[in-house]
């Protein structure tokens, strides 16, 4: 929150809590996820973006990759989806 001041504009932060949502704001961004990565949460990449995402961030839905190795075996990459990706997967299509 910005205040206005004679000599400019003074930032207020509010206080974040470990699991919060993310806020908005760049500036609050970067507190709550100091505040988010000292309390033990990780980020983990979205299989659908590529974006990183801490835990209350994901949809709790995963997005499995194949690929194979030089020998010939199939590998299963199971990948967490985040809550924009699954939000635009489940919109319907938009109409002409």
């Amino acid at each position: 929150m910005d205040i206005p001041i004679p000599s400019g504009v003074l930032t207020v932060t509010p206080a974040f809590q470990p699991g919060d949502p993310p806020p908005d704001s760049y500036n609050d961004w970067h507190e709550w996820a100091r505040i988010q990565y000292a309390a033990g949460l990780r980020q983990k990449r979205c299989g659908s973006c590529g974006r990183f995402n801490f835990p209350q961030e994901l949809s709790g839905k995963t997005q499995a990759h194949h690929s194979q190795r030089r020998d010939g075996t199939r590998v299963t990459f199971v990948d967490p989806v985040c809550k924009r990706c699954d939000e635009k997967a489940s919109a319907p299509p938009p109409t002409a």
